[in-house]
């Protein structure tokens, strides 16, 4: 009999920044976002086009080093928008 390849379960992580507003002693430890391809393939879009924008920055700069890409969930809304931010100092 063929044993199954093991496969991942993520694909990667990422450390953040910070929160904003700051996350108080109630909130939760994850919050779990599930989104169609069609809208994976928009923030990978998205993402993408921000990223080309802040590799203009000149990256040996104190401004440049701080320049950050910065996420919003609308959790309410279900929506996340995409926006250029930059590192707390």
């Amino acid at each position: 009999m063929k044993q199954q390849i093991k496969k991942k379960e993520s694909f990667g992580s990422v450390a953040i920044d910070r929160f904003s507003p700051p996350q108080g002693d109630n909130a939760p430890k994850a919050i779990n976002i599930t989104i169609s391809f069609e809208e994976a393939l928009k923030l990978h879009l998205g993402i993408g086009q921000l990223l080309g924008h802040l590799n203009g920055y000149k990256r040996s700069t104190t401004q440049g080093k701080r320049a950050a890409v910065g996420l919003c969930v609308y959790t309410q809304l279900k929506r996340v928008t995409i926006y250029e931010a930059k590192l707390a100092k």
